[in-house]
C-alpha cells in the first residue's frame, strides 16, 4: 500500500510540475512575442519618423534654394523663412568645392568657389544644398532634388551660369533664418565666346549629382570626363572645336550601335557635337552652280579646280580618278552620290586634297573609295545634317573622312539609302566593309561582324580645313553670362 501511495504521489507531482513548466514556458513565449512585436513596432515607428523628418527637410532645402536665389539678385531686402532641419540641425560649410569655366575664347579660366549646407539623417542619408542645387545622397547614389539655375537660351545663344554660394561657417537649427546678399562678382570681360566650346569642371563631394544633372539636361554627350578619385565631373557645351573633327575615329552626337563581333578598334568612338555645314554647303552651291561639270566618271580628270554636279553616279565597271598632284580639288554635288565602281584620289605623294561637298545622300554599294599614295585626310566628303550614308551591303571600302553632323535629334529616322529598311541611323555599314579614316555624324550603325573600322593614325594632329576660308559658320554658343553670388545665412534671434 505504501508503495502504491508513493507511486501515486510521485505521479501527481510530476503532472503538477509539467503543468507549471508549461505555464511558465507559455508566459515566456508570450513575453518574447510581445517583446518582438514591441521591437518591430518600435523600429517601424522610428523608420517612419526618420522618413517623415527627411521629407520635411528636403522640402525646406528646396525652398532654401529658391530663397537664396532671390537674395543673390536682391541686395536691399533680407529674405527670411522657417527652416526645418530636425533635432540635429544642419551645417554651413564654406569653400567645399569649385566650378571652373574654361574656353579657348577666354584669356584665363574662371574659378568659382562653392559652399555647402548639409543635413545628415540618422540613417546616414545626406541632403545638401550646393550652388543652387539640392542633392540627396544615400551611400554611393546621389539624386538631384532641385536643379541649379544653369540654362542655355537658344535664340540668343547664351549660356547663363549664376553660382550662388554661402559665406561663413556655422550650425543652423530648426526655426527662422535670415538670408542676405553679401557680394556679387561678374565676369563681363568673358562675355563673348563666339565659335568656341565652353568646358565646365565641377569639383565637389556631390560630383555624381552634378553628372546626373548635366546628363538629364543636355544628354550623355556633354559629359566629357568623370574622375572618381578627384571627385570631379567635366562637361563641354557648345560645339567641339573644329580642329578636333578627325582626331578620333568616330564622333557621334547621339548613338553608336555595333554588331557584337564587328572589328571596331577600341577607343575610336567618341561622343560629341560638331557644327553643321549646311549653311556653308548651301552657299557653295549658290557660288559654284555655273562651274564646269565632271568631264567623265570613267577615267582620269585634272585636279586643281572646282567641279559642280547635280548628282554623281559611278557604275560598277567605272573608275573615276581625280589627279590632285597639281593642287587641291573640289567637287560640289547638289544631289545624291552613288558609287558602285571606284572613286580614287591620286595626290601622287603630294599633300593636296580632294574635297566633296554634297546636299544629298552617299550610297556606296559594292564600290570602293580610296587614296593612292596618300592618307585618309586627302579624300574628304562633307554632307549636310540631312545626308544619309550607306556603305554596303556587298564588299565595299572607304579610305578617307566623312563629315555630316546634325544638331537636331536623328531619333529613329530610317536611312533612305540603306536597303530593306534595316537601319535607323544616319550612317549604316553592313557586310564586308573596310573603312579606314574618320567619321563625324549624329549616329552610326555597324550592322554586321564583317565590318572593319580603323582610324588612320596619320590624321592625328591634322590641319584639315573643313571648308574654304572665305566661308564662315554661325556659332552655336556666342555669349557667356557668369556671376558669382555670396549670401549670408543666420539663425534669427539666436
Amino acid at each position: 500500500m505504501g508503495r502504491r501511495n508513493v507511486g501515486i504521489t510521485t505521479g501527481r507531482k510530476s503532472r503538477a510540475q509539467s503543468a507549471m513548466l508549461g505555464f511558465v514556458i507559455l508566459i515566456g513565449m508570450v513575453a518574447a512575442v510581445s517583446t518582438g512585436i514591441f521591437l518591430v513596432a518600435g523600429e517601424t515607428v522610428t523608420s517612419l519618423e526618420q522618413s517623415s523628418e527627411q521629407e520635411r527637410v528636403e522640402t525646406a532645402f528646396v525652398e532654401l534654394s529658391q530663397q537664396m536665389s532671390t537674395a543673390s539678385s536682391n541686395t536691399d531686402v533680407l529674405q527670411s523663412m522657417d527652416l526645418e532641419v530636425g533635432n540635429d540641425g544642419a551645417i554651413v560649410k564654406k569653400d567645399t568645392g569649385n566650378i571652373t569655366v574654361s574656353s579657348e575664347a577666354l584669356d584665363e579660366d574662371i574659378d568659382l568657389t562653392i559652399g555647402t549646407i548639409e543635413y545628415e539623417g540618422e540613417d546616414g542619408t545626406i541632403l545638401a544644398y550646393q550652388a543652387g542645387s539640392v542633392f540627396r545622397e544615400t551611400g554611393n547614389e546621389t539624386r538631384v532634388i532641385s536643379s541649379p539655375p544653369i540654362y542655355y537660351e537658344k535664340t540668343t545663344e547664351t549660356l547663363t551660369l549664376p553660382v550662388v554660394t554661402v559665406s561663413g561657417e556655422q550650425n543652423l537649427g530648426t526655426g527662422g533664418i535670415g538670408i542676405s546678399h553679401e557680394e556679387t562678382t561678374t565676369f563681363r570681360e568673358s562675355a563673348v565666346v563666339e565659335n568656341e566650346s565652353v568646358t565646365i569642371t565641377v569639383e565637389s563631394e556631390y560630383y555624381r549629382g552634378w553628372e546626373s544633372y548635366f546628363e538629364q539636361q543636355a544628354g550623355d554627350t556633354v559629359v566629357r570626363n568623370v574622375d572618381h578619385d578627384n571627385r570631379t565631373v567635366e562637361v563641354q557645351v557648345g560645339y567641339l572645336s573644329v580642329d578636333e573633327a578627325f582626331e578620333d575615329g568616330m564622333v557621334v552626337s547621339e548613338n553608336f550601335d555595333d554588331f557584337e563581333n564587328a572589328d571596331v578598334e577600341n577607343g575610336t568612338v567618341r561622343e560629341g557635337s560638331m557644327p553643321e555645314l549646311d549653311p556653308v554647303i548651301e552657299e557653295m552651291i549658290d557660288d559654284h552652280e555655273d562651274d564646269d561639270s565632271l568631264p567623265t566618271t570613267n577615267g582620269t580628270i585634272a585636279g586643281n579646280k572646282t567641279y559642280f554636279e547635280d548628282e554623281i553616279t559611278i557604275g560598277g565597271e567605272e573608275q573615276l580618278v581625280v589627279d590632285t598632284s597639281t593642287g587641291n580639288t573640289t567637287i560640289i554635288v547638289d544631289g545624291n552620290t552613288s558609287i558602285e565602281g571606284q572613286l580614287v584620289a591620286d595626290p601622287d605623294g603630294s599633300d593636296h586634297e580632294l574635297r566633296i561637298y554634297t546636299t544629298g545622300h552617299l550610297d556606296i554599294e559594292g564600290g570602293n573609295v580610296s587614296v593612292t599614295d596618300g592618307n585618309a585626310g586627302q579624300l574628304q566628303l562633307y554632307g549636310t545634317s540631312n545626308t544619309h550614308v550607306g556603305i554596303g551591303p556587298g564588299e565595299s571600302s572607304f579610305h578617307g573622312t566623312i563629315y555630316a553632323p546634325r544638331d537636331e535629334p536623328w531619333d529613329d529616322t530610317e536611312n533612305e539609302v540603306f536597303h530593306q529598311g534595316q537601319c535607323s541611323e544616319q550612317v549604316c555599314m553592313q557586310s564586308d566593309i573596310d573603312f579606314t579614316g574618320a567619321l563625324v555624324a549624329s549616329s552610326t550603325n555597324v550592322h554586321s561582324a564583317s565590318v572593319s573600322f580603323k582610324y588612320d593614325d596619320e590624321l592625328e594632329n591634322n590641319e584639315i580645313d573643313l571648308y574654304p576660308e572665305t566661308y564662315t559658320l554661325p556659332p552655336q554658343l556666342t555669349y557667356l553670362n557668369v556671376a558669382h553670388h555670396e549670401v549670408n545665412i543666420d539663425n534669427r534671434g539666436r
